[in-house]
């Protein structure tokens, strides 16, 4: 069986995969790895117009360039992978290594003994070699919001490492017909499965891109740039949600907190300083809240956090202890000192989000009122 034609359609399906990254990267901009999965698919698509080409170039571009294209199409693959995960590119060296000991073995294997069992068992080991590095890369990031794609990029990635170890296999108990484009059943088989499996592999990092660009645009879209905490949004969305499934027996408190005279501070010592007292705020709200809770900052120099499943007493404390540790603030431009106001509310039974901001809202104003850098507290 010719395998010319199995080169052809899977040079087409190349040529089609290229076209759509290529579309997708003019469309949305900033797909992490995009280019690096183009540059693999390129890879490969060079690599077998040489296979193609054989018998009518010399053999080192048809042989020896050809195979080192393919294995370039993996180092290329797991780039792409390292780039969208924003993992170091620790493995570069084995990759370059490994493509190096390729080069050599297929030198030998094609001017010193001309062996073609040889060269697929030495291309198969280093691909198998350069996808492993890659599932590793894969399965040690842990993000819970993108363990679907991660998984299915995973496991892609085992399939196909699955694959060459069994061409691997049987290549060593039925060596291959010598001529490479009229292969027997077996490797025609594997040859086959190879461009199934190795396209699948691509899509696969490429939705891999594409599903981390979403995550990253929705972060971007709830996230406070000035301090890393949720925006508004984000935290009304929640506390909508929270409110609407909210169990009885269970409190829910708000603490709406706010910097004291920080329009004077950006008078008197500039926004530099004011954003800087910000951060601060922020990494202080941050530290001191569970897992559990909800912290964001609400706007300007406000911040509101959502205190679930706590008593009023313990609810209290937790406010007494954020207004100490503010207040206890080093490092600040020219040694400023920044103290907040807190106003506390108990989610009541008949409450909606507006009521209950509304109730903690007086709070925050009744300890301004009575000299700042106190908390208050409103009940039902």
């Amino acid at each position: 069986m010719s395998i010319r034609l199995v080169i052809v359609g899977y040079m087409l399906s190349l040529v089609a995969t290229i076209s759509g990254c290529l579309v997708v990267s003019r469309s949305r901009n900033g797909v992490r790895g995009l280019n690096w999965l183009i540059g693999a698919l390129f890879a490969a698509l060079v690599g077998l117009i040489l296979l193609y080409s054989r018998s009518r170039i010399p053999d080192f571009f048809s042989i020896v360039i050809a195979n080192e294209a393919m294995l370039a199409t993996f180092v290329l693959l797991h780039q792409a992978i390292t780039a969208i995960l924003g993992s170091s590119r620790r493995y570069l060296g084995l990759s370059l290594g490994v493509a190096g000991a390729l080069l050599v073995a297929f030198l030998y294997y094609t001017y010193v003994s001309d062996d073609l069992g040889a060269r697929v068992l030495a291309r198969t080991a280093a691909v198998i070699v350069q996808v492993l590095i890659s599932i590793v890369v894969i399965f040690r990031h842990k993000d819970p919001s993108l363990r679907s794609p991660l998984r299915v990029a995973g496991w892609a990635l085992v399939a196909y490492a699955t694959m060459q170890i069994t061409r691997f296999i049987f290549t060593l108990i039925w060596p291959p017909s010598p001529d490479l484009l009229h292969p027997d059943a077996v490797q025609a088989f594997f040859s086959l499965v190879n461009c199934i499996m190795g396209l699948s592999n691509c899509l696969a990092v490429l939705w891999l891109a594409l599903c981390f660009q979403r995550h990253d645009l929705h972060t971007m879209a709830f996230t406070d740039a000035l301090t890393g905490l949720m925006n508004r949004r984000a935290f009304d969305e929640i506390i909508e949600r929270e409110m609407c499934g909210h169990r009885r027996g269970k409190p829910l408190v708000l603490l709406l907190i706010d910097i004291d005279s920080f329009k004077a501070i950006n008078d008197d010592y500039g926004h530099q300083a004011g954003d800087e007292v910000i951060r601060q705020v922020g990494r202080v709200l941050q530290a001191n809240s569970r897992a559990r809770d909800s912290v964001s900052r609400y706007g300007g120099e406000e911040f509101v956090m959502l205190l679930r499943d706590l008593s009023l007493d313990s609810a209290e404390a937790i406010a007494e202890r954020l207004r100490t540790q503010v207040a206890g603030i080093r490092g600040l431009p020219q040694a400023m000192g920044v103290t907040v106001s807190i106003g506390l509310a108990v989610h009541g039974p008949d409450d909606t989000f507006a009521s209950l901001l509304k109730r903690s809202d007086d709070a925050l104003y009744f300890a301004k009122r009575s000299g700042r850098n106190r908390v208050s507290m409103e009940l039902v």
